[in-house]
């Protein structure tokens, strides 16, 4: 079987894509697949590294934008269709997957008008634009959290959860956990990062202090650096951690951002956490996001408006206070299954 599958932007689309990949490998080796992204360079670094055939588009989002840019958008976009239908027409896919970013669009709906099955994958608790015009003509939708503002036709979904890479698995009963993690997102966050450090120096100073695990991002990572080494804190301390599921795995607690697919990795290892909403995200989906793990017991919410050294210390110390809380936390985040979405989402596409 042949099957596309594209995404574009972000990590956040792009690894769940690179994951349904692996996954449809895993169960049916002779499986073809073909990665299609936008041309600005990570999906092809990333697809080459997971030796994925892959080619790129260029596409235009349109969200937001000027009068002027719209109708520069729309011409690139045409042509993008148009070498969407090229792909297409020469690749003859039986399933076009779209896993996100406004590359999906066009590729996905070009899918549709040369008659193959279409799919769309939804990462986040609030639909984006693109897989909101997709779900009109997408044959399947796969769901990381519940559709509860009815986005889309309920016959056609199937709330799988996100799909994860394979190496970010549970952690066997006898783990040590024994960290803090501190998480950004890949690109860091830096509100985040300073109430972290202040945090860290109020409870120093009050003489309970954790070991951490912090992504800064890059453009942090010396000035957090040196703040920890001059309070004395151990940290680990890293602009981007490649080994996640490591890093999971020696983790009892986050503090992160909170988009779809950080959670569902969350999820995956059963690491609950406090979780700060980035304010600016697209019709607010973090917080979305992070109402649902909170009202399921699996993290509690510090709004980034609400987001100080008192406040975080707060919260942190309160947490790493009640042991059999923090053990409850992460049972029901994981009893969540955000992360699972990679073996469903396979099964349900070779099954046709």
């Amino acid at each position: 079987m042949n099957i596309l599958i594209c995404a574009g932007g972000t990590g956040g689309h792009i690894m769940p894509a690179v994951a349904i990949a692996r996954a449809i490998k895993d169960a049916e080796p002779e499986s073809r697949i073909l990665f299609v992204g936008t041309d600005r360079g990570m999906e092809e670094r990333i697809a080459k590294r997971e030796g994925i055939d892959f080619v790129a588009i260029k596409a235009l989002g349109i969200k937001g934008k000027s009068f002027t840019n719209l109708i520069r958008a729309a011409a690139v976009n045409i042509r993008a269709f148009i070498k969407a239908q090229k792909i297409i027409k020469g690749f003859r896919p039986a399933w076009v997957i779209g896993c996100g970013g406004y590359i999906t669009g066009m590729v996905v709906l070009a899918g549709f008008m040369l008659g193959c099955r279409c799919a769309i994958q939804e990462q986040n608790g609030v639909a984006g634009l693109t897989n909101r015009i997709l779900s009109h003509v997408a044959h399947r939708i796969f769901l990381a959290f519940p559709d509860t503002n009815r986005a889309f036709a309920e016959s056609k979904c199937a709330l799988t959860g996100n799909p994860v890479r394979k190496e970010i698995q549970a952690p066997a009963q006898d783990t040590k956990r024994d960290k803090l993690l501190i998480l950004g997102g890949s690109l860091g966050a830096s509100s985040i990062n300073r109430a972290c450090v202040g945090a860290l120096k109020i409870l120093h100073d009050e003489g309970a202090v954790p070991e951490i695990i912090h992504q800064t991002g890059s453009a942090d990572l010396t000035w957090v650096r040196k703040a920890y080494k001059d309070l004395g804190v151990v940290a680990d301390v890293h602009d981007f951690i490649d080994d996640m599921a490591a890093v999971y795995h020696s983790s009892y607690m986050a503090v992160c951002r909170c988009g779809g697919l950080t959670l569902s990795e969350l999820s995956r290892t059963a690491v609950p956490a406090i979780m700060i909403p980035y304010p600016h995200a697209a019709d607010n989906h973090q917080m979305k996001n992070a109402l649902y793990v909170s009202s399921k017991g699996g993290g509690w919410i510090i709004p980034d408006t609400h987001l100080t050294p008192q406040r975080l210390a707060m919260e942190i110390k309160t947490r790493i206070e009640d042991r059999d809380g923090l053990q409850r936390a992460s049972s029901l985040m994981a009893s969540l299954s955000l992360g699972n979405g990679s073996e469903a989402i396979a099964q349900e596409i070779l099954r046709v």
